[in-house]
C-alpha cells in the first residue's frame, strides 16, 4: 500500500507525526529520525526527500513528553490542511489509564485527515487515540499486549489481535498499527 501511495503522489509524502504529552520520546524521536534519515543523511535527490515528517500537536512550541523530556512541537494542527501520513507514537498510560474524550480536537483533526485521503498509522499504544474517531470500529488493530484488555474494555467495537505486530485494515488499507514495544521499526519499514 505504501509503494502506491508513493507512487501516485508528487514530491515527497508529508508525514504528520502527533505529539502528545503522554507520548513516549524514544518512539517518537525514533520514528522523526528513521523517516527524516534519508534527507539527514545525504541520500537520494535532496530537492524531493521521500518524506516531510512535521511534529504536530495541539499548540505549536515546547512539550514535555511522559518521560519529561521537552520536545519540539512544531505545527499546531490547526495548521495542517491536510496531509499524506499521520503517525500517532506510543503513549505511556498513567495508572488510571487512557481518559477518552481528552483530546477531541484531535480527533476531529485526524477525521479530517482520513477524509482528505491521510493514512493513519499508529505505534503500539497510540491506538487509544485513533480507536476515538471511530474510523476503527469493526475493523483489526493490534497494542502492546500490556494494554490489551484495558484497550478492549474502552473499544469493544475493534478487533485487538495483541499478537500481532503489524495491522492494515481499512478499504483502502489506510488505518496501520503497530503492536507491542520496537514493532513501530515495521511499521516505518511498511510505510517506505
Amino acid at each position: 500500500m505504501a509503494s502506491s501511495v508513493r507512487a501516485s503522489a508528487a514530491g515527497s509524502l508529508h508525514v504528520s507525526l502527533l505529539a502528545l504529552p503522554e507520548a513516549s520520546v524514544s518512539t517518537l524521536a525514533g520514528i522523526f529520525d528513521v523517516l527524516h534519515g534519508p534527507t539527514l543523511l545525504g541520500m537520494g535527490p535532496p530537492d524531493a526527500p521521500p518524506f516531510r515528517v512535521d511534529v504536530v500537536g495541539e499548540a505549536q512550541g515546547p512539550m514535555t513528553l511522559a518521560s519529561g523530556v521537552p520536545f519540539e512541537v512544531r505545527r499546531a494542527v490547526e495548521g495542517v490542511e491536510a496531509t499524506d501520513i499521520v503517525i500517532v507514537p506510543s503513549v505511556v498510560l498513567p495508572p488510571e489509564g487512557w481518559r477518552v474524550g481528552r483530546y477531541p480536537r484531535l480527533v476531529e483533526w485526524l477525521r479530517r485527515m482520513h477524509e482528505g485521503g491521510a493514512i493513519l498509522c499508529s505505534a503500539c499504544s497510540g491506538i487509544f487515540l485513533l480507536a476515538e474517531t471511530g474510523l476503527f470500529d469493526g475493523k483489526d488493530a493490534t497494542v502492546h499486549f500490556w494494554y490489551a484488555r484495558t484497550f478492549q474494555t474502552l473499544y469493544p467495537r475493534v478487533t485487538i489481535h495483541p499478537e500481532r505486530v503489524l495491522v492494515i485494515s481499512g478499504l483502502r488499507e489506510e488505518l496501520v498499527c503497530s503492536g507491542a514495544s520496537t514493532t513501530w521499526h515495521d511499521l516505518v519499514l511498511y510505510l517506505m
